[in-house]
C-alpha cells in the first residue's frame, strides 16, 4: 500500500552532492559558523536532491552524513524565533519558516528510503527501523519548531506521520530499538515511541506552555514513551485509557463521529500512572531533582504541569474550538496603553507638563500641535476580533489577518468587550498560535470583576525621577477575595514611592500594594491592604 506521497524524481536536478562522498565535500565547504547562511543552503540542496535519482542506500548514507549539521544549525537558528510575540516579525518568520523547510525536506529525504523499504530493496531493507525512526524523528523536529515559534502545524503534517508509522507497521519494526544520541534524550527508542511523542506533544496543547513547561514536558514524554503502546484495538480495563487515531485522517486524533478507517488506539494508561506517581510523589516532599524532573521548575510548577498534562491526555481536545458556525464580534485591545484608552482612561501626561507644553505650543504656532489625549481614548485603540467559544470564565478567539499591529504573547494582558452583556473585561492569553493564513487563535482567561483606568504616578530610584504609567484596579465581584491592583510588570521594583490618580486627577487616591499575587507577561497584580 501507498502510505506517503512524495516529490517525483527529475533527470536534470540541481543538487551539489548526489551520494555521500559528495555531501562530505559539500559540507566541508559551507560556512558552518554562519548558521543562518546554511540554514538556506541546506534546504536548498535537500530539496534539490530529493528531486534527483539517488540509489536507495546511498541516499540514506547521505542524509546520515547531512544529519549532525541538520541538528546543530537547527538548535543555533530557533533562539531567533522561539518564545517570541506573534505574528513574529518578518525576519523572525523567515528564519522559521527555513527552519520547517528544513526538517520537512530532511522527512522527505528519509520517507523516500522508506518507500525502496516498503518496495524491499535488497540494500536498504535490513535498515527499515532506523530508517523509519529517522524520518519521524524529522517529522518531530518539524512539530516542534512550529510550537516555539507559535505556528500552526503544516498541512498535511498528520497524514505524512500516520503514514510514516504505518508504512513501518506493515515492515514489521515499530518495536524495533534504534539509537540516536542527536536527540539529547535516551541513548535508544523505538519507532512506536517517536511515533507517540509526536501525538503526546499535540495531546499537552503546546501552544499553552511557556517555554520552560514546553521542554519539561518534551524531557518528561521521552523519559516514559516507551509505557504508550499503539495498539491495534481498544484496551480492555477500568484504569486502561485509550486514544482514538486514524492512520487515514490529517488528524492527530479521531473525532468518532464516525468509524475511522484505520483505527489504532493509543493506550496511555501506564503514563498516567507515571503522571500520577511523581504528583504523590511531590506532595510527600520529594523534589523535582530527585525525581528527575529537571531543575527548570519549581516542585510547584512540576506539580501544577503534571495534573495539566494528566487532564489533556484524558480528555483530549478532537473539534478546534477556533471553527464556529455563528461567531460574534468583540471589541479587544493588547497594551497596557491601549487598554488604558479602551477603558476610558485619561491623565497618563502630567497635567502641568501638558499645560506648559500647550501655552508653549500656542505661543509659537498660534494653536496646539499635540495629539489630544481624548482623541485616542476609546475604540480607536481597540480591534474587532471574533469570539468562537466562550465557557465559564474562558474564551476562544480569532483575531482576523491584518486586524491590527499588536504582537500577543502568553500571559500578556488584554481588555475584552463582550457583546452579551455589553461589558469591558480583563483578560490574559493562556493559549496563542498564528495560523498559515496571518490570523490568530487565542486563549484566554478572563480576571473577574469589574476594571477601571487609574493611573500609576512612579517616584523612581535612585534621583526620584517622576513618571506615569496605566494601572488598573479590579474590583472584586460581591463575595469574592477583596480588591486588586494591576500595574506594568517591573514597576514596583523600580519604585521609590507609587501613587494612584484617577481621570488626571491632581488629589491622589488612597490605594497601597500589599502582597505580590501573580506575574504576567507585561504586568504584576497586587493585592490591596486589608481594611
Amino acid at each position: 500500500m501507498t502510505w506517503f506521497s512524495l516529490p517525483l524524481a527529475q533527470a536534470d536536478s540541481k543538487a551539489a552532492f548526489y551520494d555521500s562522498e559528495s555531501a562530505v565535500a559539500w559540507l566541508a565547504g559551507q560556512p558552518q559558523a554562519n548558521s543562518l547562511a546554511m540554514l538556506g543552503e541546506l534546504v536548498g540542496q535537500i530539496r534539490a536532491f530529493n528531486g534527483g535519482y539517488t540509489a536507495p542506500r546511498e541516499r540514506f548514507k547521505t542524509m546520515e552524513v547531512l544529519r549532525q549539521t541538520l541538528f546543530a544549525v537547527s538548535a543555533d537558528c530557533q533562539r531567533r524565533y522561539e518564545n517570541k510575540p506573534v505574528p513574529l516579525a518578518g525576519g523572525e518568520q523567515h528564519v522559521l519558516d527555513l527552519v520547517r523547510d528544513l526538517w520537512s525536506a530532511s522527512a522527505a529525504a528519509y520517507l523516500h528510503c522508506l518507500s525502496a523499504c516498503i518496495e524491499r530493496d535488497e540494500t536498504l531493507v535490513r535498515h527499515s527501523a532506523k530508517v523509519a525512526h529517522r524520518a519521524l524523528v524529522c517529522l518531530r523536529m518539524e512539530q516542534m519548531s512550529a510550537y516555539l515559534g507559535g505556528a500552526e502545524i503544516a498541512e498535511n503534517f498528520w497524514n505524512t506521520a500516520h503514514g510514516a508509522y504505518g508504512a513501518a507497521e506493515e515492515l514489521g519494526v515499530v518495536r524495533q530499538a534504534v539509537s540516536d544520541r542527536l536527540l539529547g534524550e535516551t541513548v535508544e527508542s523505538t519507532v512506536s515511541a517517536q511515533y507517540c511523542m509526536l501525538l503526546l506533544l499535540h495531546l499537552a496543547c503546546p501552544y499553552s506552555l511557556a517555554r520552560a513547561q514546553l521542554a519539561a514536558a518534551n524531557r518528561w514524554f521521552a523519559r516514559w514513551r516507551e509505557q504508550v503502546a499503539v495498539q491495534s484495538e481498544a484496551a480492555a480495563g477500568s484504569r486502561a485509557y485509550s486514544i482514538v487515531i486514524d492512520l487515514a485522517a490529517d488528524t492527530p486524533v479521531h473525532d468518532q463521529r464516525a468509524l475511522p478507517q484505520l483505527g489504532r488506539w493509543l493506550s496511555i494508561g501506564l503514563l498516567l500512572g507515571k503522571l500520577r506517581q511523581r504528583l504523590n510523589l511531590l506532595a510527600g516532599g520529594e523534589t523535582p531533582e530527585n525525581l528527575r524532573l529537571g531543575s527548570g521548575l519549581s516542585a510547584e510548577a512540576c506539580a501544577e504541569l503534571l495534573t495539566a498534562l494528566g487532564a489533556r491526555l484524558q480528555n483530549p481536545q478532537v473539534a478546534s474550538p477556533w471553527v464556529a458556525d455563528q461567531a460574534s464580534a468583540a471589541f479587544a485591545a493588547a497594551g497596557l496603553e491601549n487598554i488604558h484608552h479602551l477603558l476610558g482612561g485619561k491623565g497618563l501626561h502630567d497635567p502641568l507638563e501638558t499645560t506648559l507644553l500647550s501655552a508653549y505650543q500656542i505661543a509659537v504656532f498660534g494653536h496646539v500641535v499635540r495629539e489630544p489625549e481624548d482623541s485616542r481614548s476609546g475604540r480607536n485603540t481597540a480591534e474587532t476580533w471574533r469570539v468562537t467559544r466562550q465557557q465559564s470564565g474562558e474564551l476562544h478567539l480569532l483575531r482576523p489577518a491584518g486586524s491590527g499591529d499588536a504582537r500577543l504573547g502568553l500571559k500578556g494582558l488584554l481588555a475584552i468587550e463582550l457583546p452579551q452583556p455589553e461589558h469591558f473585561s480583563l483578560a490574559t492569553v493562556s493559549g496563542i498560535y498564528a495560523r498559515r493564513d496571518g490570523s490568530l487563535c487565542l486563549a484566554v482567561t478572563l480576571l473577574a470583576g469589574r476594571p477601571e483606568a487609574l493611573v500609576a504616578e512612579l517616584r523612581e530610584k535612585p534621583a526620584g525621577k517622576i513618571s506615569r504609567h496605566p494601572a488598573f484596579l479590579l474590583h472584586a465581584p460581591a463575595g469574592d477575595a477583596g480588591n486588586s491592583l494591576l500595574v506594568p510588570a517591573g514597576l514596583p521594583a523600580r519604585a521609590l514611592g507609587i501613587r494612584f490618580f484617577k481621570d488626571g486627577a491632581l488629589i491622589p487616591l488612597d490605594l497601597r500594594l500589599a502582597d505580590f499575587a501573580e506575574r504576567g507577561a507585561d504586568y504584576e497584580r497586587w493585592t490591596l491592604p486589608a481594611s
